[in-house]
Protein backbone atom coordinates (compact mmCIF):
# COMPACT_ATOMS: atom_id res chain seq x y z
CA UNK A 1 0.00 0.00 0.00
CA UNK A 2 0.94 3.18 -0.91
CA UNK A 3 0.19 6.91 -1.08
CA UNK A 4 0.68 8.87 -4.44
CA UNK A 5 0.37 12.81 -4.69
CA UNK A 6 -2.14 13.82 -7.18
CA UNK A 7 -1.05 15.57 -10.25
CA UNK A 8 -1.32 15.00 -14.28
CA UNK A 9 -0.54 12.08 -14.59
CA UNK A 10 -3.28 10.40 -12.21
CA UNK A 11 -5.95 13.04 -12.34
CA UNK A 12 -7.93 11.02 -14.02
CA UNK A 13 -7.74 8.50 -11.64
CA UNK A 14 -8.67 10.51 -8.57
CA UNK A 15 -11.77 12.56 -10.56
CA UNK A 16 -13.20 8.53 -10.98
CA UNK A 17 -12.58 7.67 -7.59
CA UNK A 18 -14.36 11.34 -6.16
CA UNK A 19 -17.52 10.62 -8.30
CA UNK A 20 -17.72 7.22 -7.23
CA UNK A 21 -17.12 7.64 -3.24
CA UNK A 22 -17.03 11.19 -1.88
CA UNK A 23 -21.01 11.22 -1.81
CA UNK A 24 -20.51 8.77 0.56
CA UNK A 25 -19.99 11.52 3.78
CA UNK A 26 -19.97 14.33 1.75
CA UNK A 27 -21.45 15.52 -1.31
CA UNK A 28 -20.61 19.66 -0.67
CA UNK A 29 -17.43 19.71 -2.80
CA UNK A 30 -16.86 17.02 -5.10
CA UNK A 31 -14.49 17.89 -7.87
CA UNK A 32 -16.07 18.05 -11.69
CA UNK A 33 -14.39 16.67 -14.88
CA UNK A 34 -12.53 19.64 -15.09
CA UNK A 35 -10.85 19.95 -11.80
CA UNK A 36 -6.78 20.30 -12.55
CA UNK A 37 -4.28 20.21 -9.20
CA UNK A 38 -3.96 23.04 -7.29
CA UNK A 39 -1.52 23.89 -4.90
CA UNK A 40 -3.91 24.86 -1.83
CA UNK A 41 -5.51 22.19 -2.95
CA UNK A 42 -3.11 18.91 -1.54
CA UNK A 43 -4.53 15.76 -2.79
CA UNK A 44 -3.56 12.07 -2.50
CA UNK A 45 -4.85 8.87 -3.78
CA UNK A 46 -3.88 5.59 -1.38
CA UNK A 47 -3.20 2.94 -4.11
CA UNK A 48 -3.02 -1.37 -3.11
CA UNK A 49 0.23 -3.27 -4.19
CA UNK A 50 -1.58 -4.25 -7.18
CA UNK A 51 -1.71 -0.09 -8.38
CA UNK A 52 -5.98 -0.37 -7.45
CA UNK A 53 -7.06 3.09 -6.11
CA UNK A 54 -8.50 1.86 -2.23
CA UNK A 55 -8.57 5.67 -1.01
CA UNK A 56 -8.59 9.48 -1.62
CA UNK A 57 -7.77 12.62 0.32
CA UNK A 58 -7.73 16.04 -0.33
CA UNK A 59 -8.04 19.73 1.81
CA UNK A 60 -8.99 22.97 1.10
CA UNK A 61 -6.27 25.36 1.57
CA UNK A 62 -7.99 28.69 0.63
CA UNK A 63 -7.81 31.83 1.68
CA UNK A 64 -11.09 32.16 4.16
CA UNK A 65 -10.08 28.81 5.17
CA UNK A 66 -6.84 29.32 6.19
CA UNK A 67 -7.52 32.82 7.41
CA UNK A 68 -9.53 31.32 10.01
CA UNK A 69 -7.35 28.58 10.65
CA UNK A 70 -8.97 25.70 9.63
CA UNK A 71 -8.51 23.56 6.22
CA UNK A 72 -11.80 21.35 5.10
CA UNK A 73 -11.82 18.07 3.39
CA UNK A 74 -12.74 17.82 -0.06
CA UNK A 75 -12.54 14.19 0.34
CA UNK A 76 -11.42 11.74 3.03
CA UNK A 77 -12.75 8.42 1.84
CA UNK A 78 -11.06 4.01 1.74
CA UNK A 79 -13.30 1.80 0.03
CA UNK A 80 -11.70 -0.73 2.34
CA UNK A 81 -12.51 0.75 5.53
CA UNK A 82 -9.79 0.21 7.75
CA UNK A 83 -7.90 2.35 9.90
CA UNK A 84 -4.57 1.90 8.44
CA UNK A 85 -5.81 3.29 5.65
CA UNK A 86 -7.34 6.27 6.92
CA UNK A 87 -3.88 6.92 8.97
CA UNK A 88 -1.68 6.68 5.77
CA UNK A 89 -4.04 9.41 3.92
CA UNK A 90 -4.33 11.72 7.28
CA UNK A 91 -0.51 11.46 7.76
CA UNK A 92 -0.22 13.37 3.96
CA UNK A 93 -2.73 15.42 4.68
CA UNK A 94 -1.16 16.68 8.05
CA UNK A 95 2.47 17.34 6.27
CA UNK A 96 0.93 19.35 4.04
CA UNK A 97 -1.59 21.01 5.84
CA UNK A 98 0.75 24.18 6.24
CA UNK A 99 0.10 26.19 9.54
CA UNK A 100 -3.96 25.74 9.32
CA UNK A 101 -4.57 24.94 13.83
CA UNK A 102 -7.67 22.29 12.68
CA UNK A 103 -8.50 20.22 9.81
CA UNK A 104 -11.77 19.19 9.48
CA UNK A 105 -14.67 17.17 7.65
CA UNK A 106 -18.42 16.22 7.34
CA UNK A 107 -20.16 12.60 7.58
CA UNK A 108 -23.41 11.34 7.90
CA UNK A 109 -24.48 10.32 11.06
CA UNK A 110 -25.34 6.38 10.01
CA UNK A 111 -21.68 5.92 9.07
CA UNK A 112 -20.78 4.65 12.80
CA UNK A 113 -17.98 2.25 11.13
CA UNK A 114 -15.75 4.92 9.47
CA UNK A 115 -16.82 7.80 12.30
CA UNK A 116 -15.05 5.09 14.90
CA UNK A 117 -11.90 4.80 12.78
CA UNK A 118 -12.03 9.05 12.72
CA UNK A 119 -12.27 9.37 16.69
CA UNK A 120 -9.18 6.72 17.00
CA UNK A 121 -7.14 8.73 14.77
CA UNK A 122 -7.93 12.10 16.69
CA UNK A 123 -10.92 13.48 15.12
CA UNK A 124 -13.90 14.33 17.59
CA UNK A 125 -17.12 16.27 16.33
CA UNK A 126 -17.49 19.42 16.50
CA UNK A 127 -20.92 20.56 15.49
CA UNK A 128 -23.97 19.20 13.77
CA UNK A 129 -25.89 20.21 11.09
CA UNK A 130 -28.93 18.96 9.87
CA UNK A 131 -30.76 18.62 6.26
CA UNK A 132 -34.43 19.14 5.87
CA UNK A 133 -36.75 18.09 2.96
CA UNK A 134 -40.22 19.16 2.19
CA UNK A 135 -42.65 18.18 -0.91
CA UNK A 136 -43.54 21.11 -2.09
CA UNK A 137 -47.26 20.40 -1.44
CA UNK A 138 -49.38 23.33 -0.08
CA UNK A 139 -47.53 26.44 1.20
CA UNK A 140 -48.24 30.18 1.77
CA UNK A 141 -47.18 32.29 -0.74
CA UNK A 142 -44.26 35.19 0.00
CA UNK A 143 -45.61 38.39 1.28
CA UNK A 144 -43.02 41.02 1.61
CA UNK A 145 -44.00 44.49 3.60
CA UNK A 146 -44.20 47.32 1.44
CA UNK A 147 -41.01 48.59 0.39
CA UNK A 148 -39.63 45.00 -0.35
CA UNK A 149 -39.26 43.58 -3.58
CA UNK A 150 -37.25 40.31 -4.58
CA UNK A 151 -34.76 40.99 -7.31
CA UNK A 152 -32.23 38.58 -9.50
CA UNK A 153 -28.47 38.89 -8.59
CA UNK A 154 -26.83 41.26 -10.97
CA UNK A 155 -23.40 39.87 -12.40
CA UNK A 156 -21.17 41.98 -12.28
CA UNK A 157 -22.71 44.15 -9.77
CA UNK A 158 -23.89 43.01 -7.13
CA UNK A 159 -21.28 40.27 -5.55
CA UNK A 160 -20.06 42.21 -3.25
CA UNK A 161 -23.44 43.31 -1.64
CA UNK A 162 -24.05 39.47 -1.65
CA UNK A 163 -20.98 38.86 0.10
CA UNK A 164 -21.75 41.56 2.59
CA UNK A 165 -25.19 40.53 3.86
CA UNK A 166 -24.29 36.31 3.94
CA UNK A 167 -20.65 37.46 6.14
CA UNK A 168 -23.24 39.98 8.30
CA UNK A 169 -25.62 37.32 8.54
CA UNK A 170 -23.80 34.28 9.79
CA UNK A 171 -20.48 36.12 11.83
CA UNK A 172 -21.34 34.48 14.57
CA UNK A 173 -21.81 30.68 13.05
CA UNK A 174 -19.57 28.10 13.41
CA UNK A 175 -17.75 26.87 10.68
CA UNK A 176 -18.45 30.06 8.51
CA UNK A 177 -15.84 31.00 6.36
CA UNK A 178 -15.35 35.11 4.80
CA UNK A 179 -17.30 34.90 1.58
CA UNK A 180 -15.55 36.70 -1.38
CA UNK A 181 -16.50 38.36 -4.85
CA UNK A 182 -13.40 35.83 -6.32
CA UNK A 183 -14.85 32.72 -4.69
CA UNK A 184 -18.81 33.08 -5.82
CA UNK A 185 -16.39 33.15 -9.37
CA UNK A 186 -16.75 29.93 -10.22
CA UNK A 187 -20.54 28.94 -9.03
CA UNK A 188 -21.67 29.81 -12.44
CA UNK A 189 -19.56 26.69 -13.75
CA UNK A 190 -20.89 24.07 -11.48
CA UNK A 191 -23.32 21.74 -12.64
CA UNK A 192 -26.17 22.67 -10.26
CA UNK A 193 -26.13 26.47 -11.23
CA UNK A 194 -29.45 28.02 -12.44
CA UNK A 195 -29.51 31.03 -14.55
CA UNK A 196 -31.86 33.02 -12.21
CA UNK A 197 -31.54 31.52 -8.97
CA UNK A 198 -29.63 33.82 -7.05
CA UNK A 199 -31.64 36.15 -5.69
CA UNK A 200 -31.67 39.13 -3.30
CA UNK A 201 -34.41 41.12 -1.14
CA UNK A 202 -34.15 44.72 -1.79
CA UNK A 203 -35.26 47.58 0.91
CA UNK A 204 -36.63 50.01 -1.94
CA UNK A 205 -36.95 52.93 0.31
CA UNK A 206 -33.32 52.79 1.19
CA UNK A 207 -32.70 51.44 -2.54
CA UNK A 208 -29.87 48.57 -0.69
CA UNK A 209 -30.48 44.69 -0.96
CA UNK A 210 -30.96 43.69 2.52
CA UNK A 211 -31.32 39.84 2.25
CA UNK A 212 -30.16 36.65 0.24
CA UNK A 213 -31.47 33.62 -1.30
CA UNK A 214 -30.46 30.96 -3.79
CA UNK A 215 -31.89 27.74 -5.48
CA UNK A 216 -30.07 25.41 -6.99
CA UNK A 217 -30.96 22.12 -8.86
CA UNK A 218 -29.65 18.10 -8.14
CA UNK A 219 -30.79 15.17 -8.57
CA UNK A 220 -32.33 12.52 -6.60
CA UNK A 221 -33.28 8.91 -7.56
CA UNK A 222 -33.22 10.49 -11.27
CA UNK A 223 -35.56 13.05 -10.35
CA UNK A 224 -35.21 16.86 -10.25
CA UNK A 225 -35.48 18.56 -6.64
CA UNK A 226 -34.32 22.15 -5.45
CA UNK A 227 -31.89 23.01 -2.73
CA UNK A 228 -32.36 26.33 -1.09
CA UNK A 229 -29.38 27.66 0.16
CA UNK A 230 -27.91 31.03 1.48
CA UNK A 231 -31.17 32.59 3.35
CA UNK A 232 -29.93 35.72 5.06
CA UNK A 233 -30.76 39.17 5.75
CA UNK A 234 -28.99 42.15 7.25
CA UNK A 235 -28.64 42.28 11.57
CA UNK A 236 -31.18 45.53 11.59
CA UNK A 237 -33.87 43.25 9.03
CA UNK A 238 -33.88 40.30 11.24
CA UNK A 239 -37.10 39.60 13.44
CA UNK A 240 -39.23 41.22 11.03
CA UNK A 241 -40.90 38.47 8.97
CA UNK A 242 -38.75 38.43 5.89
CA UNK A 243 -37.12 35.30 6.76
CA UNK A 244 -39.85 33.29 6.36
CA UNK A 245 -41.12 35.47 3.49
CA UNK A 246 -37.34 34.36 1.87
CA UNK A 247 -38.31 30.75 2.20
CA UNK A 248 -42.05 30.93 0.95
CA UNK A 249 -40.54 32.59 -1.92
CA UNK A 250 -38.33 29.75 -2.77
CA UNK A 251 -40.93 27.48 -2.39
CA UNK A 252 -42.86 29.15 -5.12
CA UNK A 253 -39.55 29.10 -7.11
CA UNK A 254 -39.36 25.18 -6.68
CA UNK A 255 -43.00 25.02 -7.61
CA UNK A 256 -42.57 26.87 -11.16
CA UNK A 257 -39.10 25.33 -11.74
CA UNK A 258 -41.41 21.96 -11.96
CA UNK A 259 -40.03 19.93 -9.18
CA UNK A 260 -41.36 17.98 -6.30
CA UNK A 261 -39.20 18.49 -3.61
CA UNK A 262 -37.32 20.76 -2.17
CA UNK A 263 -33.96 20.35 0.51
CA UNK A 264 -32.14 22.50 2.82
CA UNK A 265 -29.80 22.65 5.27
CA UNK A 266 -28.95 24.12 8.61
CA UNK A 267 -26.58 24.64 11.46
CA UNK A 268 -28.11 22.11 14.53
CA UNK A 269 -27.13 25.51 16.45
CA UNK A 270 -29.23 27.98 14.55
CA UNK A 271 -32.01 26.78 16.06
CA UNK A 272 -33.96 30.48 15.30
CA UNK A 273 -33.95 29.04 11.53
CA UNK A 274 -34.43 25.79 12.40
CA UNK A 275 -37.56 26.18 14.24
CA UNK A 276 -39.19 28.69 11.27
CA UNK A 277 -38.22 25.79 8.70
CA UNK A 278 -40.16 23.04 10.47
CA UNK A 279 -43.12 25.33 11.16
CA UNK A 280 -43.13 25.36 7.39
CA UNK A 281 -43.31 22.04 6.83
CA UNK A 282 -39.73 21.02 6.40
CA UNK A 283 -38.53 17.54 8.49
CA UNK A 284 -35.13 16.05 9.05
CA UNK A 285 -33.85 13.67 6.07
CA UNK A 286 -30.16 13.18 7.58
CA UNK A 287 -27.89 14.24 10.09
CA UNK A 288 -24.33 15.01 9.63
CA UNK A 289 -21.68 15.07 12.16
CA UNK A 290 -18.89 18.02 11.06
CA UNK A 291 -15.56 16.35 12.78
CA UNK A 292 -12.46 18.50 13.04
CA UNK A 293 -8.75 17.82 14.59
CA UNK A 294 -5.84 19.59 15.57
CA UNK A 295 -2.85 19.82 13.75
CA UNK A 296 0.57 19.30 14.54
CA UNK A 297 1.77 22.47 12.49
CA UNK A 298 1.16 25.26 14.96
Amino acid sequence: MKTEIVNSANIAEFIKYCKEHAAEHDESNIPGADYEPRSDEPAFLLKADNGEVIGAASIMLHKEYVDAGKARFRIFHSSACEIDNYKFLLEEIEKNSGIVEYIYCYITEEKSETRSIWEKLGFSVWRYSWVLERNIGAFNPPVFPEGFEIRTMRDGIDEQAWCDIINEAFANMLGHTHLTPEKMGGWKKEECYIPGGMKMLWDTRANRPVGTIAMIKEKENGEDIIFIEAISLLNAYQGKGLGKNLLRYGLEFAQEYGVNKVLLSVNAENSGAAELYFKEGFTKAEVYLCYHKKTNNT
